[in-house]
């Protein structure tokens, strides 16, 4: 059945409202894309001796960015910097990039705590931040990351209590501090878990 011309006019004005909507839902109140904003913030915040974070704040996308993985709806979803002498904190800028299924930080230099906003990362599959010189306790709210199926944190200087239903494979081997058996110093009254788990054997 052939549209007529009002029926045409209505359908164009829909899909441009519907277009325009996502549009502006991806802008900050300055009309930068959030996402590239939150990059753009993560980029300054960190020491990159190769290079490698060479993103441009005045780009409208972020998705063709190196290391930098979209959805087919173009929302950010990986974010893979791994092995690259990468210095500084982790940004808290992370939490601001809310569609995120895979952070890999893993073989930098990284020091500081675990930022507690990478808890607001509710479809969070895969996460490795091994291999740096992170301290300080492991975020309780990591825990409630009900997507989270993979997380790597072994060899970092963590301390503490691991939380419990971490992710169904996890790794926090190579942290001596890490509240294992619950005697360890300020670890009294902590139930003992194991430091490594895979999906095997998380039945």
């Amino acid at each position: 059945m052939e549209l007529t011309t009002r029926e045409e006019a209505v359908f164009w004005l829909v899909a441009f409202f519907s277009f325009w909507a996502y549009a502006t839902a991806l802008l900050t109140p300055n009309g930068v894309n959030y996402e590239v904003q939150a990059l753009i913030d993560i980029q300054k915040s960190l020491n990159d001796p190769h290079g490698v974070l060479n993103w441009d704040e005045n780009a409208v996308d972020p998705c063709g960015w190196t290391m930098v993985g979209c959805s087919h709806d173009n929302f950010v979803i990986t974010l893979l910097l791994q092995d690259n002498n990468i210095t500084g904190a982790i940004p808290s800028e992370l939490g601001k990039l809310p569609k995120l299924q895979a952070i890999d930080l893993s073989d930098n230099l990284l020091t500081g705590q675990i930022p507690s906003s990478l808890s607001q990362l509710k479809t969070l599959q895969y996460l490795r931040l091994n291999n740096n010189s992170l301290n300080g306790a492991i975020p309780m709210a990591l825990g409630n990351l009900t997507q989270l199926t993979f997380l790597d944190l072994s060899f970092n200087n963590l301390s503490g209590p691991v939380p419990r239903h971490l992710a169904k494979t996890f790794n926090v081997v190579g942290n001596p501090m890490i509240c294992a058996t619950g005697k360890e110093l300020d670890c009294n009254g902590t139930t003992p878990i194991p430091l490594s788990l895979s999906q095997n054997n998380s039945q």
